[in-house]
């Protein structure tokens, strides 16, 4: 799944457009196509009938300004055909302004390796909209990037590259992310992650999964920061459970 935090924060745009496509995550709002705490989206792909809900609550901080404070829930199953679709709703606060966002987004594998320890080629793609505190329903954004996945014996590297419109600010960008994940010590599982886009400067993430029950739920943490000074940070805590 792709965080539901744009990469394209600024101190002058500090309103968040919940479900603008991102890296991401997509480009990344709290959820949009990664896998969380990451916002760089990973090439796994849900087996059919499998479905997994994942939640996620974020705080983005700029030296000055007021914290935009972000929720998201997300509903993701495997649809056959090496595919898996996803629908989210998110809400953001940005003091007295609130805005609700919905996503609906998937995920295709053109080519893979072998097996689960194997690499493997996606693409990831999502629609989203946002809903002010007056005025009705509009578009909000469009995204596809390519998606590979490389394991290299405990690590695995995460390589997105893609394309997100933003419809409401009629601006487009080029995005990018590479992360790279170990497998875990125990039930705890660090990643590291350097995204962004064309137009400003990138972000470094730092992340950690807490494993409950192998392959049915999880804790994560994240905290990041955009590579200038006096640009935002960013605080997430999400959870997920696969049935």
């Amino acid at each position: 799944m792709c965080s539901v935090f744009p990469a394209n924060f600024s101190a002058h745009t500090m309103k968040l457009k919940t479900l603008t496509a991102a890296l991401l995550t997509c480009t990344t709002p709290l959820l949009c196509q990664a896998g969380r705490p990451l916002q760089t989206e990973d090439a796994g792909i849900l087996e059919a009938k499998t479905c997994e809900v994942e939640g996620a609550t974020g705080r983005t901080r700029v030296a000055g300004a007021s914290s935009v404070r972000d929720t998201a829930l997300q509903l993701g199953c495997g649809v056959g055909l090496n595919s898996q679709v996803a629908l989210a709703l998110t809400r953001t606060t940005d003091g007295a302004d609130r805005e609700r966002g919905v996503r609906l987004g998937g995920k295709t594998e053109l080519w893979s390796a072998g097996g689960d320890e194997g690499a493997a080629l996606t693409v990831a793609w999502g629609v989203s909209g946002a809903r002010g505190a007056t005025g009705g329903w509009k578009t909000a954004g469009v995204d596809a990037r390519a998606v590979v996945s490389v394991p290299s014996g405990p690590l695995t590297w995460h390589l997105n590259l893609g394309h997100e419109r933003d419809t409401q600010a009629r601006s487009s960008s080029t995005v990018w992310g590479v992360a790279l994940e170990h497998e875990g010590f125990g039930a705890l599982a660090p990643m590291a992650e350097l995204f962004g886009n064309d137009r400003e400067a990138p972000w470094w993430n730092l992340g950690l999964r807490y494993t409950i029950a192998k392959d049915k739920a999880y804790l994560d943490l994240s905290y990041g920061r955009q590579i200038r000074t006096g640009t935002p940070s960013l605080l997430t805590a999400g959870f997920k459970l696969v049935f």
